[in-house]
């Protein structure tokens, strides 16, 4: 066992470290400096993966301190502001029992996930898939608990839990996590089919439980959770279930049957990358109703020229993949106005009032308005039908000014019918909670989401330009996108955990907007010839 937990290490250690200095040499200016012969250094490279190995195990506790605080205890925090500690308690364990219980124990299991580290230790290496499962499991779910117990005992001790108590819900979802991968075990071996593959099933249950996990919280409604929980029985049924299923993973015969299985299904190692690229390419690839343009669409063409003319045609002969992220997210947002509108007659005496209600929504908006913007699809199917072919010649990037535009206007239009959407939502939210029809407070929240349309539309446009970070086969090769990105979306969470007042929110969203669309048009006209190029 000692053993094949060390290859296991060094297989995970090896692989991070030269992924690591594969995106190392993708970077500008430090990147030219590492060439390919750094993958043969092996001294170095032990000393990198040491640092490589610290990394993750850093990594894997800073992701449990996200997932905690920024799903479970910063949406209590801001949605529960008014209710008493003990309830905001009650609240924090009925959201990390749907999330973690329930969701999480559906949508994945380790016995049966398709990895390429499964697929280099078994199938390469001809490491025994016993052993292998068996250190597997142990370094997973000790891991796990040691990753999330710190997380836990800061955010639930801050809501007034004993240490006592954190520690035995870390210890719960453990064993629970135990249980879950047995039954994944045992239901691949009745049917022959792997639960996570289920795509349907899996969407259903995460859907169901994130609505029973957040309703509650927004209704006021206390559920009786976290008694059932913490209970003494709950406990003793959990942890015995719990050993008895890491009883029976250490014991079980079968994971030869199973590995191949998952290795199979996927076959990671070789088949990945031209799974993605097929999958990618899929995405983009146009309906052939797409080239018939009836008389209406032929003389909205014949009125323009140039770079109009050429996006004209594009647009309406790429229609489907421009309309379809749209409509998504249009049926999206009326389900959801909808349903929030019945939930606010319904519970019209449940819910707080005006004005504290529009308070509560304005922190949330950054996150959901970069989750509605329709700019990463749309850039994606102009790069792989339009401008793959046509950057390679000079006259095209020269030009990249002109029909950043004309591209600009147009993602503007489709994601500010997403935003209209929205805003009509929360405007019928809002007077069938007992609300203004008009008010100060509802005409800045429709100013702040109109405003981070435009943003975000800005926002992905620019970025496709300046860093280009499609290669031929659209899988993203720029790291400097990834991590803008990120710093972009972060601040969904740093305006969540801050929640800043009202006015000052929306005159920074709209100060951004307008600085961000004049810094983009004037980065873009200057070096946009030298950057939008294919990579």
């Amino acid at each position: 066992m000692l053993k094949t937990f060390n290859s296991l290490l060094s297989i995970r250690a090896s692989t991070t470290t030269n992924l690591l200095i594969f995106y190392i040499q993708k970077l500008p200016i430090i990147g030219k400096h590492l060439k390919d012969n750094l993958y043969a250094n092996l001294e170095l490279k032990k000393v990198v993966s040491i640092f490589a190995l610290i990394f993750t195990q850093l990594f894997g506790v800073i992701l449990r301190f996200l997932y905690v605080g920024l799903m479970i205890f910063l949406p209590v925090m801001a949605l529960g502001e008014a209710l008493p500690e003990e309830e905001r308690l009650k609240h924090f364990v009925h959201i990390f029992t749907m999330l973690s219980f329930i969701a999480a124990s559906v949508s994945s299991a380790t016995v049966l996930e398709p990895k390429r580290e499964k697929y280099v230790a078994v199938k390469l290496m001809r490491m025994s898939p016993t052993r292998y499962m068996q250190a597997t499991f142990a370094f997973r779910y000790v891991t796990f608990l040691v990753y999330l117990l710190p997380a836990m005992l800061l955010f639930i001790t801050l809501l007034g839990a004993s240490i006592f108590e954190a520690f035995q819900l870390a210890v719960l979802i453990t064993m629970w996590r135990l249980i879950a991968e047995y039954a994944h075990l045992k239901f691949f071996e009745k049917t022959g089919k792997v639960l996570v593959k289920q795509v349907a099933i899996v969407w259903i249950v995460i859907f169901a439980s994130y609505a029973a996990a957040y309703f509650p919280l927004i209704l006021s409604m206390v559920p009786p959770t976290e008694a059932i929980i913490l209970s003494l029985p709950a406990g003793i049924i959990i942890l015995v279930g719990g050993l008895y299923a890491a009883y029976n993973l250490a014991r079980y015969s079968g994971y030869r049957e199973v590995v191949d299985a998952a290795t199979k299904r996927d076959d990671p190692l070789m088949d990945l990358g031209r799974m993605m690229s097929e999958s990618q390419q899929k995405s983009v690839k146009t309906k052939d109703s797409d080239y018939v343009v009836d008389s209406k669409g032929r003389t909205k063409i014949e009125a323009k020229d140039g770079y109009a003319y050429l996006n004209a045609i594009f647009f309406i002969r790429h229609r489907s993949l421009i309309s379809s992220p749209v409509n998504k997210r249009l049926a999206i947002v009326g389900a959801f106005g909808v349903l929030g509108t019945i939930l606010a007659l319904i519970f019209n005496d449940h819910i707080q009032v005006l004005d504290v209600k529009l308070d509560v929504i304005f922190p949330f908006l950054i996150l959901i308005m970069y989750f509605l913007s329709a700019g990463e699809n749309l850039c994606k199917a102009m790069f792989y039908n339009c401008d793959l072919s046509l950057m390679r010649y000079s006259f095209y990037r020269r030009s990249a000014f002109q029909h950043f535009r004309i591209r600009l206007v147009k993602l503007i239009s489709l994601n500010m019918l997403v935003a209209t959407a929205l805003g009509l939502s929360f405007t019928a939210m809002n007077i069938a909670a007992g609300g203004e029809w008009l008010s100060i407070e509802l005409l800045m929240l429709w100013l702040c989401v109109i405003s981070l349309s435009i943003f975000f539309s800005v926002h992905h446009l620019f970025m496709y330009y300046i860093l280009q970070p499609y290669s031929t086969e659209l899988n993203l090769k720029n790291p400097l996108y990834i991590i803008l990105n990120m710093v972009v979306s972060s601040a969904s969470g740093f305006s969540i955990f801050m929640r800043p007042p009202t006015k000052p929110f929306t005159i920074v969203i709209v100060a951004l907007m307008f600085i961000y669309l004049v810094v983009g048009l004037l980065l873009v006209r200057k070096y946009g010839e030298k950057t939008f190029r294919v990579k």
